[in-house]
């Protein structure tokens, strides 16, 4: 009886302590939330926002010299050649200023978004047939490669015959060049999966919807972010290139415009403009994803 007093007791005077600190009118708190993060947590999340800053620093310094560069090079040349970074941003913003130009990144940005959309279903298709079967990869791969080997432009052409001067040639265009691409990266991804890790969730029993979700995905989706950036990388090639040969129309007909004028600095705005765009989508959209998709991997310790 008196040790059962004495811990009621030390439980009163614990519960009274916790009174004074919190408030009386305060309620305690819930153990079942977790213990409060540890010094090695902190010191990893402060690690890890540091690596983040200095990947910033180090990605504007790179873009300061690649400036400085260009700059040193532009002053060996005339503008008809090499027009130097003030001109060409004071031209880009110029440009900005107008409303047709957001028509025509609108143009292009839509066949792009539209051909990769074709290329990642089709790709992603070819390539799961090609992984999962041995049939399909020996009947597909000659397929593959004589369409990966054949110039962009080619598509572009062949396109624009069938299909008239229209956005439905250059969707088609940049559908069909990509697809090789998102094709590869996916029957390797395939290839690559740990059938090991299949087997252990067989052990555990997880259904087959389970084991897809949880095994087979999450080490697909390196792979597939990998073929979304190789194909929005063509994509942007060739959609620029079926608009320059026959639309009216979008980056590439801009392009063509200022080149028939010989006018290299707006050649160049309209391309950083462009690449601006393509840079926006991937630090934007694309890295977000695919950090969020990826979320479940161990940060690595530098």
């Amino acid at each position: 009886m008196s040790a059962e007093r004495a811990a009621k007791g030390g439980a009163q005077v614990d519960s009274d302590r916790l009174t004074g600190v919190i408030g009386s009118d305060a309620p305690l708190p819930n153990v079942a939330a977790g213990p409060p993060a540890s010094p090695k947590d902190v010191v990893a999340a402060v690690r890890a926002s540091r690596r983040t800053f200095q990947g910033t620093r180090r990605r504007v310094m790179s873009l300061v010299a690649l400036g400085a560069l260009w700059f040193v090079a532009s002053l060996f040349f005339t503008d008809s050649v090499l027009p130097g970074p003030a001109s060409v941003f004071a031209a880009l913003w110029g440009n900005l200023q107008e409303g047709d130009t957001y028509v025509h990144l609108y143009k292009t940005i839509l066949r792009v978004v539209a051909g990769m959309a074709i290329a990642v279903i089709v790709g992603l298709i070819i390539g799961l047939i090609m992984g999962l079967s041995k049939f399909g990869e020996e009947f597909l791969d000659s397929w593959v490669m004589v369409a990966f080997t054949v110039p962009s432009v080619v598509y572009g052409i062949l396109a624009i015959l069938w299909f008239g001067l229209n956005d439905f040639a250059a969707i088609i265009a940049i559908g069909v060049t990509a697809i090789p691409a998102v094709a590869i990266n996916i029957w390797q991804g395939v290839k690559a999966i740990d059938i090991s890790l299949v087997h252990m969730g067989k052990a555990f029993h997880l259904s087959r919807a389970s084991i897809l979700r949880k095994v087979v995905v999450p080490q697909l989706v390196p792979y597939i972010l990998a073929a979304l950036r190789y194909a929005l990388g063509t994509a942007w090639k060739i959609a620029t290139v079926v608009e320059l040969i026959g639309l009216s129309s979008g980056v590439g007909y801009q392009l063509n415009y200022w080149f028939g004028l010989f006018n290299m600095t707006q050649v160049l705005a309209w391309t950083i403009a462009f690449t601006i765009v393509l840079l926006a989508i991937e630090f934007f959209i694309l890295k977000p994803v695919e950090k969020w998709l990826t979320r479940w991997r161990p940060s690595v310790q530098g």
